[in-house]
Order: structure tokens, then C-alpha cells, then sequence
């Protein structure tokens, strides 16, 4: 880290009155994280003017890429025309309009500004709608840091109990324990055990929550068996089924994973790629549960920043361009390639690892067993892990320390970037097998 003096010192100076010297601990860095001044494509650019190649892309929220050029043109205008918060726009409607005729099932849709902040407004709807408290939610699913939901997500599986009868456990101090007990957690691909567990405390449960592909984990696939036996035991026991498709949606495919498994959710939570990086999520569904947070009907769905122009105007311009399905095509084909070479790199060189891939994310696994859920992908090789993060890092490659994470390409990996990317990979699985 001694070529980094500039981020070095900000970090010294920003640590005395910043916790960690960051926004969010995911950024925390030892002995110190990096600070960045701009970005273009697949390119960011550090305060000491190392050029970094960036395979995080905002947790796949950059779909399009750093500054893409529309989206830029259009928060510029919006800039410009010195609307902020506290009122609606035009745009905010174009943005809606062309969300809900992509993604084709919701009847309507409502902005907010984070995933966490769509998470709450669902469950306060399935809770009104049903009468009941009580969450079910997936192992190794991640929905924000509020309390009830942000359980059993990085744990160790060795205190998390059978599959039959999962112990819901709090991720960080702080939380309620009551709220954390409360939380019924259910195995991820796991049909009988899913089911029974629902079959037993169905008549308490307001909402079913789960990312219906696990991408804080890594990448894992839900399979359509499942989303539909969750889909069925929701129907049966009157419980509200909802997809938190922030990373997935629009990203995986036009329609998120609901499109491709044709398991059609009460509820999906929407962000990240919606407006290419700038701060918005969305809560859509069916329309008797979204009139229910209508002033006087429930739930109440307030906050000065919701439908903030600026952000809105990002999604009025990047919508559009995902709604035809051409950059997921795009995104399949790419990473593609690099599932490809990486497992074609990592056998030659004998090492037991696996690549897995949707739309722009993918995340490589270092082990030989297959991943289908929290505690198939917690065997990956943790050291193996970080040392080839480690050497990827020494080629100025942006990635997560955090084994079960996830990364992600955008538009701006064009063929020549992916040429610098394979040839870190091949670098980095060398030095593995040393």
C-alpha cells in the first residue's frame, strides 16, 4: 500500500471523525482503503491516479458502465432544472411507466431510495394485508441490516442447527433478539424441508422474503421447483410471496428471475441496475397489496428523498435501454467467456474451483463440491480465496475480501478489458498453484 501515499493520508484524516474512514464497512480495507476521484466504464481512477480495473461495479448496480453517456446527459438536465426532493416529476412517471411495461407482471409500482428502505415497505404491507408478524426468509439471503431481516445471512453453519430446524441467528450485535427468534429460516433449494416448515407455522407467517437467486453468497441459483413450491405454500396458507430481485432485476434479465422461471411473485423489490449506480430501489406487485400503502388505506410509504429527481432521471434514461434485453444477452455472452477461461485456467493449473454466472455478476468458488446454497458455498476455501483476490489486487483489480460476495462487469468491459481480466485470472490461479 506504500504507492498509495494520497489514500493513505485521507484515510488518517478521515478516520478521526469518519469510523473506519468509510461510508459502509464493506469498504474497510487493511492497513487502509483506497479513495477515488472518477471513473469511466470499466475504469475507476484512485486519489494518487492509479487506474484500477473495477469488477464490483457498484455490487452490479453500474450495469451500463461508469458515466455512460445518456444517463449522464440525463442527470445533467435534471441538475440543471434544480428539481431535488419534496415534489414529483414527470420523470419519475416515465421511469415508472417504463418499469412496470418491462418487466410485464407488476400492476404497479412505488420508488424509494435503498433496498433496505423496499424491504421494510413489503413486509409492512404483508403484515397489514395478512394480519401476521412473523417473516420466513432463506439462508444466506441478505436484505439490508434492519433487524428482523438481517438474519442468518454470514454465519457459521456449525451453530446454525439442522436443515429441518433452522436456528435464526443475528448477524451483528445490536439487533433484537426477540425479532431475531421470531424469523422463520428456511434452506435454499431445499423443497420437503421448505415446505414442512411452512406447512407447520404457515398461519403466522405474513411474508416469504428471499433473493430467488443467492447473490450475496456468491451466485446461486434458485431452482424453479423451489420458487414454486414457495410460491404454492404461499398460496395455500395465505401468506404474501416476495422476490427481492435488487441485484437481479433487470439484470439477469429483463424481468429479473421471475421472468426466468416464470414464478411470479405478490411483491418484487427492484435497484441497483434500475438507475445505473444513482440512489433508487422500487417496491412493485399486485395491484390490491401497492393501493394498500395509498394515503389512509395502511402502510404508510413517506420519505422527503423518494422520487428524488436526480435519481429518476437516471432511471428515466436507463430503463429504456434495459427494457429491450440486449445488454443481459450481452452480459450472459461475456461472462460467458470468462466462466470459460477461468475453469479451463483453474484445471490446467489442477486447482478445484468453480465460476458461476448470471447477467453481469459471477463469483468464482474454490472447492470441488456443487454450490446450491448457504452452506455448500461456505465450504469454499476461504485462504485459497484470498490469495488469488490478493493477486488480483497487485494487478489493480477492484474486488471484495469477502469470500462469499459477489462481482460483477458492465458494458464498458469490452473485449479488451475482458483480455486484461482473463490474463489477471491466469496470473492469479499461477500463483494458486505455487
Amino acid at each position: 500500500m506504500n504507492s498509495y501515499p494520497k489514500s493513505k493520508e485521507i484515510f488518517e484524516r478521515t478516520s478521526r471523525i469518519v469510523p473506519a474512514g468509510v461510508s459502509t464497512n464493506t469498504r474497510a480495507r487493511d492497513p487502509h482503503p483506497l479513495y477515488f476521484e472518477r471513473a469511466k466504464g470499466a475504469w475507476a481512477w484512485d486519489a494518487d491516479g492509479h487506474r484500477h480495473l473495477d469488477i464490483v461495479m457498484g455490487n452490479g448496480a453500474v450495469l451500463l458502465g461508469h458515466g455512460h453517456e445518456a444517463v449522464t446527459e440525463a442527470v445533467v438536465r435534471a441538475a440543471e432544472a434544480g428539481l431535488t426532493c419534496g415534489v414529483e416529476s414527470a420523470l419519475m412517471a416515465k421511469a415508472a411507466e417504463t418499469l412496470v411495461l418491462a418487466a410485464a407482471w407488476p400492476d404497479l409500482v412505488r420508488f424509494t431510495n435503498t433496498g433496505t428502505e423496499a424491504v421494510q415497505h413489503a413486509l409492512h404491507i404483508a403484515r397489514h394485508a395478512t394480519g401476521r408478524t412473523r417473516i420466513a426468509k432463506v439462508e444466506g439471503s441478505y436484505h439490508g441490516w434492519s433487524d428482523e431481516v438481517f438474519v442468518s445471512v454470514w454465519v457459521d453453519p456449525a451453530m446454525a442447527g439442522p436443515v429441518s430446524n433452522i436456528t435464526p441467528q443475528a448477524q451483528f450485535a445490536g439487533q433484537r433478539s426477540e425479532l431475531v427468534a421470531e424469523t422463520l429460516v428456511l434452506p435454499f433449494n431445499n423443497v420437503e424441508e421448505s415446505v414442512a416448515a411452512l406447512d407447520q407455522a404457515g398461519g403466522e407467517i405474513a411474508a416469504i422474503l428471499l433473493e430467488p437467486t443467492l447473490i450475496d453468497v456468491g451466485f446461486i441459483p434458485g431452482r424453479t421447483e423451489y420458487l414454486q413450491a414457495l410460491r404454492n405454500a404461499a398460496d395455500r396458507h395465505g401468506i404474501v410471496l416476495v422476490f427481492d430481485e435488487l441485484l437481479t432485476g433487470f439484470n439477469v434479465a429483463v424481468g429479473g428471475v421471475s421472468a426466468l422461471s416464470g414464478v411470479v411473485p405478490d411483491l418484487a423489490l427492484y435497484g441497483k441496475a434500475i438507475a445505473n449506480g444513482y440512489p433508487l430501489a422500487a417496491v412493485a406487485g399486485r395491484e390490491d397489496l401497492m393501493r394498500m400503502t395509498e394515503p389512509g388505506n395502511g402502510p404508510a410509504f413517506v420519505g422527503t428523498f423518494n422520487g428524488h429527481a436526480i435519481s429518476v432521471a437516471a432511471a428515466a434514461a436507463t430503463l429504456p435501454i434495459l427494457a429491450t434485453g440486449g445488454v443481459q444477452k450481452e452480459m450472459a455472452s461475456r461472462c460467458g467467456r470468462l466462466k470459460s477461461t477461468f475453469e479451463s485456467l483453474a484445471g490446467h493449473h489442477g486447482i478445484p474451483a468453480k465460476f458461476a454466472t448470471g447477467g453481469s455478476h459471477f463469483h468464482w468458488y474454490f472447492c470441488d463440491n456443487p454450490i446450491d446454497d448457504f452452506r455448500t458455498a461456505a465450504q469454499t476455501d476461504a485462504r485459497a480465496y484470498r490469495a488469488f483476490t490478493a493477486s488480483l489486487g497487485e494487478n489493480r483489480l477492484l474486488t471484495l475480501p469477502n469470500p462469499l460476495s459477489h462481482h460483477a462487469i458492465s458494458l464498458g468491459h469490452d473485449d479488451a478489458v475482458l483480455d486484461e481480466l482473463e490474463s489477471a485470472f491466469s496470473e492469479g490461479l499461477r500463483a494458486l498453484s505455487g
